[in-house]
């Protein structure tokens, strides 16, 4: 079990590193990589495996939303 924490923590970190890389250079996939990989670890923390399914589509309207914010301004 202290493994999973780890590589969740790994993972957690990973999609961190990917978000502000995606915002950077304004990569639409990498945005979406680093929020599916920040949500993962942060969606089993609180509330276990029951929410893992929905988190490519949170991530997917959340840059969608973000990338539409980007080319506006």
């Amino acid at each position: 079990m202290i493994w999973v924490n780890i590589i969740l923590i790994i993972l957690l970190i990973e999609g961190i590193v990917l978000f502000f890389y995606g915002l950077q250079k304004q990569s639409q996939l990498f945005f979406f990589l680093g929020m599916t990989a920040f949500f993962i670890p942060v969606v089993y923390f609180i509330s276990g495996i029951t929410f893992l399914p929905m988190i490519p589509v949170l991530a997917l309207i959340i840059t969608y939303i973000t990338k539409r914010k980007i080319t506006l301004t």
